[in-house]
């Protein structure tokens, strides 16, 4: 559904603001189709927490947008003239005026795309029609420095992985699932469905806290950022989920 479309059902999907004591988090929305920008503005201004502090209309612009208005999280578009949303993540990372979160915005048929903007620094993902009350909760996530894709994005995650197999690609992924515990496995495969860490923790019946600690080993040991990066390694495996 339109974002238009769904914008209007937000107000009685989610509280417009979780907790009155919520810090504001200040975004910016970068894509070169205009009504796509004034869909998100009007799906996120129902939600006191979230304040649009910029748009653009391509990668060209965030650098300035980062300089001048300091946003905790930019929504980004994988393709836009002059410069795409892969290349703008990949530059604004380590920018003078700190990095914000990158939460990358993409559509079904933008596959190997996809992977190339979570392996350049992506912080997490939502596909064009996911639902309001998905996409503020990505946003929110990010802000928190939690990479987040929803268990829906996921299944398109080892989807678009099926579809550009390659043999070194899972060989490698599969070497690097032999170097963890077998906590730390259960985590990383719970991770690549999309589960949030107070899931994970309920189903393999841990402290979400060990979760977390699970996944900051799996990092040190991958050489990953963030769980999108532990999902797409989990789906070159071809772990099943």
């Amino acid at each position: 559904m339109p974002l238009t479309q769904t914008a209007a059902n937000h107000a009685s999907a989610e509280p417009a603001n979780p907790s009155q004591s919520a810090p504001t988090i200040r975004l910016a929305i970068i894509d070169d189709d205009a009504l796509v920008r004034a869909g998100f503005k009007a799906l996120l201004t129902a939600s006191a927490d979230l304040q649009i502090v910029a748009e653009g209309e391509s990668g060209l612009d965030v650098s300035r947008i980062i300089r001048d208005q300091r946003p905790d999280v930019v929504l980004i578009d994988v393709r836009m003239p002059g410069m795409n949303g892969i290349d703008a993540v990949r530059a604004a990372k380590g920018f003078a005026h700190g990095t914000p979160a990158f939460l990358m915005m993409t559509a079904f048929d933008e596959d190997g795309t996809v992977l190339e903007a979570i392996l350049a620094g992506a912080d997490g993902f939502l596909l064009k029609d996911e639902g309001p009350d998905e996409i503020v909760r990505a946003i929110r996530h990010v802000a928190r420095g939690e990479a987040s894709f929803s268990p829906r994005s996921a299944r398109q995650l080892r989807d678009w992985v099926s579809r550009s197999p390659s043999l070194a690609a899972q060989r490698q992924a599969e070497a690097q699932l032999t170097l963890l515990t077998e906590r730390e496995r259960d985590v990383a495969i719970a991770i690549a469905t999309g589960a949030s860490d107070r899931d994970i923790g309920a189903q393999l019946f841990v402290a979400e806290s060990t979760v977390k600690s699970s996944l900051r080993a799996i990092n040190v040991k991958w050489g990953t950022e963030n769980r999108v990066q532990v999902a797409v390694i989990v789906a070159r495996a071809g772990v099943e989920l």
